[in-house]
């Protein structure tokens, strides 16, 4: 009876997969025939995952929504070179940490500036700059000292819910490598982690 069940469920999953294949083909359809309309439908479904991603990166949401919003300009720009039949989440999410990048990096140049701007008085007490965010702040830091595809693979890892398959898509790469990434990035995360609980 089980396999039935199992059957029937596979079946419907299989369906359900169809449909939405077959609804993003018709939009991207659109899409390059210019219906704008159609863009905001295709890319409605992966806002939440594509704000969570930049959101881990830059670790601040203006610039996460800044990110997002870059992002959706650049796949708009460049439709043409997502290929059909591949995981649409995955396209968007690489682009999105591109952008999630560039825009941190920008930012930290840009705080340094001010920050050497600022006479010795005006800084913060060390009290005043310890917050809750501690942790979080670690988990940053660590994937920010991962090297660039490792972080980029765990990034879509941890916050798309994409597989292997559908990361290694978007990063050009194979699946058993995008499994050794991301690997070993959780590893050296978690080493991260815990030598900062030792202190």
């Amino acid at each position: 009876m089980s396999l039935v069940k199992t059957t029937a469920a596979a079946s419907r999953q299989s369906a359900d997969e169809l449909a939405l294949t077959t609804r993003e083909e018709d939009l991207l359809a659109r899409v390059k025939e210019g219906d704008g309309k159609a863009f905001g439908q295709l890319v409605a479904p992966h806002l939440g995952v594509l704000f969570r991603v930049a959101s881990r990166t830059t670790r601040d949401a203006a610039l996460a929504e800044d990110a997002v919003q870059e992002t959706l300009v650049i796949a708009h720009r460049q439709i043409g070179r997502y290929r059909p039949g591949t995981s649409l989440r995955a396209y968007l999410a690489a682009i999105a940490i591109r952008r999630s990048l560039t825009l941190m990096r920008s930012e930290v140049r840009r705080r340094t500036r001010e920050q050497h701007a600022w006479h010795p008085g005006d800084s913060a007490s060390a009290e005043e700059t310890v917050t809750a965010d501690h942790q979080r702040r670690r988990l940053a830091e660590g994937l920010a000292k991962l090297p660039a595809k490792r972080r980029e693979a765990v990034i879509m890892r941890l916050d798309t819910g994409l597989t292997h398959g559908e990361i290694a898509t978007a990063l050009g790469s194979t699946e058993r490598s995008v499994r050794v990434l991301v690997h070993l990035g959780l590893k050296e995360l978690k080493g991260h982690l815990e030598n900062d609980h030792d202190r």
